[in-house]
C-alpha cells in the first residue's frame, strides 16, 4: 500500500501574463500480487483499505499469470527532509524580479516558470515494511526569445533543488538565458560531416542517461526490446569510461526507499567499458536473475511503480581540460536541446543548445542548430578522453505517461567519428 500527501504550486509568467496553481493532494493505492497476476486500484479519497483490497484481489484473479518477485527483509523507517517552503505569493514576487534579467537587446519575449512540491510519501507491504519518506522537489525554467532580420532563436536555462525554492540562485540562471539566446542569434549553422566531438557535463549525462540508462532498464531488458539484453559482462565501450546510477546521490533524483520498499543502492552500470548492471524492479530481478537495486519508482500514487534511473552520471577521468580539446579539428557541444534515442537499434540524436569549433585545441565563435548522432554501441568504444572536473543538470525524464525527476552529468567527454548536423 502506498499513501501520499502533498502540497503543490506552480507559476508560470509569460510576458505580461502570470499563471499560479497551488493546492493539496491525497491519494492512496494498493497492489496485490495473486497467482501471478497483479491487481491494483487507487483513490483519491480516505477510502476503506478493505475496499481497495477487495477491488485489488478481483482484478488480480481475473487470468492466471506467471509473475513473481524476490522478497525483501522489513523494513521500518523514516526519512525526514530539510527542505525550507516559501508561499507562492514570494515566490511569484521573486521571479518578477528575476525576469527583469532577461530583458535586452533584440529579446522579444521572456518566459519563466516554477513547480514546487513537498511530498510525504508512505509505504507498507505484506511483509512489515512501514516506509515514511518526506521529498521536496524545485524545478525553475527560463527561457528568452531573441529576433532579427533573419532568425528567431530561443535561450533556455533551468535549475533544480531539493531544499528549496530560496536555494535556487534564479539571477544567475534567467541571466544565462538572456545571454543564450542573444549569442545564438548571430551564429551561423554548425557544418555537417563526421567529427571528434567534445560533450560538456550537460551532454554527456544526457548521452549517460539516453543512450546507455534506458538500454539498462531491465523490464525493456525482459521484453527484449534493448540491444543491450544479454549483454552483462559483456565489454561494450572504450576502457575509460564508466557509468554509474545512484539514488543515493546528491541530486535531483534523489531517494533513500523506491517505491517497493527497496533501499536506494548505487548502481555501477557500466565499469571501464564492461557492462556489469541492469536497472531492477523486485519482478524483473526475479526474471533477470540478479538483485533488486532499488530502481522501481512511480510518478504518483496512483501509478505502479516502474524500472527508473535516477541519477545518471559518467565517472570522472584523468584528463585535464586541455587534454579533452587537444585536437586539430572538432566540434564542441553545449547544453541538451532535445533529441531521441532507439533502444532496440542503439540509435541516438540529441540536438545542442550551443556548439563551437574546435581548432588546434582552441575554440572558435559559437554556432546554432547542431546536432550529434550515431549508434550507442559504436559511440561508447570511441570514447577517447574523459576529462576530471564533472557537472550535473536536474530535468524531468518521462516513461510510459509517468514523468519523475532525475539528474544526470559528468565531466567534459570526447568522442571521434560522430555525425554532427
Amino acid at each position: 500500500m502506498r499513501r501520499e500527501k502533498s502540497r503543490d504550486s506552480g507559476i508560470r509568467i509569460s510576458d505580461d501574463e502570470i499563471k499560479v496553481s497551488a493546492g493539496s493532494h491525497y491519494g492512496i493505492s494498493v497492489r496485490i500480487l495473486k497467482n501471478g497476476s497483479w491487481g491494483f486500484a487507487a483513490s483519491n479519497k480516505d477510502t476503506d483499505i478493505k475496499d481497495l483490497l477487495k477491488k485489488a484481489e478481483s482484478l488480480a484473479s481475473l487470468e492466471k499469470g506467471k509473475i513473481s518477485f524476490i522478497n525483501s527483509k522489513p523494513v521500518k523507517k523514516t526519512i525526514k527532509t530539510k527542505a525550507k517552503t516559501i508561499s507562492p505569493d514570494l515566490q511569484v514576487k521573486e521571479l518578477l524580479e528575476a525576469k527583469k534579467n532577461m530583458v535586452g537587446k533584440n529579446i522579444i519575449s521572456q518566459k519563466i516558470s516554477s513547480s514546487d512540491s513537498f511530498t510525504i510519501k508512505e509505504f507498507y507491504n505484506s511483509q512489515g515494511s512501514e516506509i515514511i519518506q518526506e521529498e521536496s522537489h524545485t524545478y525553475i525554467g527560463c527561457v528568452c526569445t531573441a529576433r532579427d532580420k533573419n532568425n528567431v532563436l530561443r535561450g533556455i536555462e533551468t535549475a533544480g533543488s531539493r531544499t528549496g525554492f530560496s536555494t535556487i540562485d534564479i539571477d544567475k540562471i534567467s541571466n544565462t538565458s538572456r545571454e543564450k539566446a542573444q549569442m545564438l542569434l548571430g551564429a551561423p549553422t554548425a557544418p555537417r560531416g563526421r567529427f571528434s566531438v567534445v560533450l560538456d557535463p550537460e551532454m554527456s549525462g544526457v548521452f549517460a542517461h539516453e543512450a546507455l540508462g534506458h538500454a539498462v532498464e531491465a523490464d525493456s531488458v525482459v521484453d527484449r526490446e534493448s540491444i543491450l539484453s544479454n549483454k552483462i559482462g559483456k565489454k561494450i565501450g572504450s576502457d575509460i569510461i564508466s557509468i554509474v546510477d545512484d539514488p543515493t546521490a546528491n541530486g535531483f533524483g534523489n531517494y533513500a526507499y523506491d517505491d517497493e520498499g527497496i533501499k536506494a543502492k548505487k548502481t555501477i552500470l557500466l565499469d571501464k567499458g564492461v557492462l556489469k548492471n541492469y536497472l531492477n524492479s523486485r519482478e524483473t530481478a526475479k526474471e533477470t536473475g540478479h538483485t533488486p537495486n532499488g530502481h522501481a519508482r512511480a510518478s504518483g500514487y496512483d501509478d505502479v511503480p516502474i524500472v527508473r534511473m535516477s541519477n545518471t552520471y559518467v565517472l570522472q577521468g584523468k584528463e585535464s581540460r586541455d587534454d579533452i580539446f587537444d585536437i586539430k579539428k572538432g566540434i564542441y557541444v553545449k547544453g541538451m536541446k532535445g533529441g531521441s534515442v532507439d533502444i532496440f537499434s542503439g540509435g541516438f540524436m540529441f540536438k545542442a543548445e550551443e556548439a563551437y569549433v574546435i581548432k588546434n585545441g582552441e575554440c572558435g565563435a559559437i554556432l546554432r542548430d547542431a546536432a550529434i548522432s550515431g549508434n550507442v554501441m559504436s559511440a561508447l568504444m570511441n570514447v577517447e578522453a574523459v576529462g576530471r572536473d564533472f557537472g550535473t543538470s536536474p530535468g524531468m525524464c518521462g516513461k510510459m505517461g509517468q514523468d519523475i525527476p532525475v539528474s544526470d552529468g559528468g565531466p567534459h567527454i570526447r568522442i571521434k567519428n560522430i555525425m554532427v548536423g
